[in-house]
């Protein structure tokens, strides 16, 4: 089996390299083009370009790993590791220029997520983590938070429109101490890293969306799941919180 840690300065140097595309966009003095794909959802040239370089630099140092991601689907080899690649995850707040999109990689091995990263190359905050390592914040280990009650926990959501549409998540959400919408990659940020409590997403998110938490999650201590309590990531929904404050909120949830 690998040593997982073998992984961390790869993913360093290129989710790195990756911020800078971002940031090159970001700062330009134009709008950021937008284009719709089939399914509705924005892409941009950033994207692409960010995808473009993490294929080419995966494969370089690992041909034989498959890779799937977002923009250019699925190169499949014949090692038991796949690649899952979102080049940015919150289009929509990088085309508004809000900081809190990011680049996520994800390792699977044998079909299981075994490693995650998120980096926000605004912040500059990258964080990587799994079940074996640990999960560490810029090279320091970090924690979900230890609160054991829904009303005194922070929670986030990505859409605060989930609160009409959803009335399980609105039950959630009335009985918790603060709600903010602080959405997509950057919600399960706040969460492994104790700065949040719990994030809930009822729906709508594709498997590239959601790879890298439960690594991420693990290593810091929580559990990510979907709104059932499972692994079913074909549902679209994510939820992550400490294990106390995760049975908690399944129970309300699906009671």
């Amino acid at each position: 089996m690998d040593n997982l840690l073998h992984y961390f300065p790869v993913l360093e140097e290129l989710s790195r390299k990756a911020g800078a595309i971002a940031r090159r966009y970001y700062s330009a003095p134009v709008q950021i083009e937008v284009e719709r794909k089939a399914d509705d959802s924005p892409v941009t040239k950033a994207d692409r370009e960010i995808e473009t370089f993490l294929r080419d630099e995966l494969t370089k140092r690992f041909p034989d790993y498959s890779i799937y991601g977002e923009e250019f689907g699925e190169t499949k080899k014949t090692s038991a590791y796949r690649w899952i690649l979102d080049p940015i995850d919150g289009t929509k707040s990088f085309v508004m220029r809000t900081p809190l999109f990011g680049t996520m990689i994800a390792l699977e091995r044998d079909g299981e997520l075994v490693l995650g990263s998120i980096y926000l190359p605004i912040q500059e905050q990258l964080l990587i983590g799994s079940a074996e390592t640990g999960t560490f914040l810029n090279g320091k280990p970090v924690s979900v938070g230890q609160v054991t009650t829904l009303s005194e926990a922070t929670v986030i959501l990505t859409e605060p429109r989930t609160l009409l549409q959803s009335e399980a998540v609105a039950t959630v959400c009335n009985k918790a101490r603060l709600v903010r919408g602080h959405g997509d990659c950057y919600g399960y940020f706040l969460v492994a890293t104790g700065r949040a409590d719990v994030m809930i997403e009822p729906g709508a998110l594709a498997y590239y969306d959601v790879a890298p938490m439960p690594p991420i999650l693990r290593g810091a201590g929580g559990v990510f799941s979907t709104l059932k309590g499972d692994l079913d990531y074909a549902s679209g929904q994510g939820l992550a919180a400490n294990p106390v404050l995760h049975s908690e909120i399944i129970a309300l949830l699906n009671g």
